[in-house]
């Protein structure tokens, strides 16, 4: 179920007044037309009925994808004392076998995890991945302090008989850069994770690039 409000918002530029649809939890299969708000951040604009100046409005929702069986609790902001520990949450309404439950910060976040988990790929994997590439393959990445996020997955073809993953980073300028490695590349490093103890996930866990770096610090 999908669950939204109208809530009354002033504008920061002439201060008048309107309404804007405020959503609580999100149910893309009843409401599919909200996954392309999101991508496009229109979801999150509010336009002046006045003046028609548009403001960015962030807010927190329950994304429900019951096709592909995960759920995201998206918040727009990390707190800055924030320790990486599962947060529990209530399974007794729901069907969860099978199910991937992630907490995320951020819209760019949040985009990256919907993509993972629409295209049936293990995110932890995807950010082992991401961390041998930025410090390891790629070190310049790291070195120039650019994120790497997931792109998409790439179907089978006559080059490449696993399909491939695509990764990229936005530079300062805006320009973007991508990479194309093997899904072969992908079940290695699932193999490294199922090998490392490190890489245990739990339910409704951050996993992103600060928790993986975290992990890999510790001892084995």
């Amino acid at each position: 179920m999908s669950l939204s409000g109208k809530h009354t918002i002033e504008c920061p530029y002439c201060h008048g007044m309107g309404e804007m649809e405020i959503w609580d939890s999100i149910n893309v299969d009843l409401e599919p037309e909200i996954r392309g708000k999101i991508f496009s951040k229109e979801l999150f604009m509010f336009k002046c009925p006045l003046c028609g100046k548009v403001t960015g409005i962030p807010f927190g929702f329950i994304y429900h994808d019951m096709t592909h069986r995960f759920m995201l609790f998206f918040d727009f902001f990390k707190p800055d004392d924030y320790d990486y520990s599962p947060v529990e949450i209530p399974k007794d309404t729901l069907n969860v076998e099978g199910y991937t439950f992630r907490t995320v910060f951020g819209i760019q976040q949040l985009k990256e995890k919907i993509k993972i988990l629409e295209a049936g790929l293990d995110d932890v994997v995807i950010e082992h991945m991401k961390y041998v590439m930025r410090y390891i393959t790629y070190p310049y990445v790291s070195q120039k302090g650019y994120k790497l996020w997931f792109g998409a997955r790439k179907e089978p073809d006559e080059e490449n008989e696993y399909g491939t993953i695509q990764i990229f980073y936005v530079d300062e300028k805006g320009d973007t850069y991508a990479f194309t490695t093997s899904m072969e590349t992908y079940y290695e490093h699932r193999l490294a994770c199922e090998l490392d103890p490190r890489m245990e996930s739990f339910d409704n866990m951050c996993i992103d690039e600060d928790w993986m770096d975290i992990q890999l610090r510790k001892e084995k």
